[in-house]
């Protein structure tokens, strides 16, 4: 397609291939749907991060799942799907959303136990803290990063990974990544992301525990709010409001 981040191009498409499903018998209909799954995958390959592909692909999908063409579940094949592209290209946002948005149904389909679920969540923590080891000036790699850590954090009435971890599993684990962020300052000390992920983060485990700030923590986020206002001067309004938030009185 020689105009592949057109909109117009895909919704005809669309309009097209919702036709087959009017017109033609199933069997017929599916085979003219997987062919554009194909032609799908194909794109991807050459243009990774078109978000366009990934929305559309979506929607092929979904219908290719549905029972107007006698589909299955294909969340297990999207799933190898993501990581496939995540190791071509680890700033491939568009594939570590795709992710996060299946992993859900992905356990539940698997009917995964708590055992398995925590397993499944060190993997992933395990897979995104090497990426962040080679990138972590990489906005992706956070996005998927913060998505596991809300997990942590968030996961009252809606879906989650880490549904038996006990209060404290979860501050053990963000009290970990916390660590490990740090000790990413050591090579990236002028990365701004690792800051505010270290800010957001320590601010999540005091909410985590239902406590204040203790003064060490007070004394890092000084620190780092220092530095990310070094560092993204124009942003001065953000970073006030910021420390007004964290009641930190600089």
């Amino acid at each position: 397609m020689e105009f592949p981040k057109c909109y117009w191009i895909w919704k005809y498409r669309s309009w097209l291939l919702q036709q087959a499903i009017d017109r033609l018998e199933p069997s017929v209909a599916r085979r003219i749907w997987e062919e554009e799954l194909g032609l799908d995958t194909k794109m991807l390959t050459k243009d990774r991060r078109n978000f366009h592909a990934w929305g559309y692909r979506r929607n092929v999908v979904g219908q290719l799942e549905s029972e107007v063409l006698n589909g299955k579940s294909m969340v297990e094949s999207e799933f190898d799907f993501t990581t496939k592209m995540i190791h071509v290209d680890l700033s491939n946002f568009s594939a570590w959303h795709n992710r996060s948005k299946l992993i859900p149904r992905l356990l539940v389909e698997r009917g995964t136990d708590d055992a398995a679920r925590r397993k499944f969540f060190d993997d992933e923590l395990a897979l995104i803290r090497e990426a962040l080891n080679v990138g972590p000036d990489d906005q992706s790699l956070w996005y998927y990063h913060q998505f596991l850590m809300l997990d942590l954090v968030k996961h009252v009435d809606q879906p989650t990974i880490t549904i038996s971890l006990t209060n404290k599993d979860r501050v053990t684990y963000i009290t970990r990544e916390i660590e490990d962020i740090k000790d990413l300052l050591e090579d990236y000390d002028d990365c701004k992301l690792i800051y505010e992920r270290l800010m957001d983060y320590t601010l999540a485990l005091a909410a985590l525990e239902q406590r204040s700030l203790r003064d060490d923590e007070q004394s890092d986020l000084k620190t780092w709010l220092s530095k990310v206002r070094e560092l993204d001067p124009m942003k001065k309004g953000r970073w006030d409001d910021l420390e007004r938030q964290m009641g930190l009185g600089m």
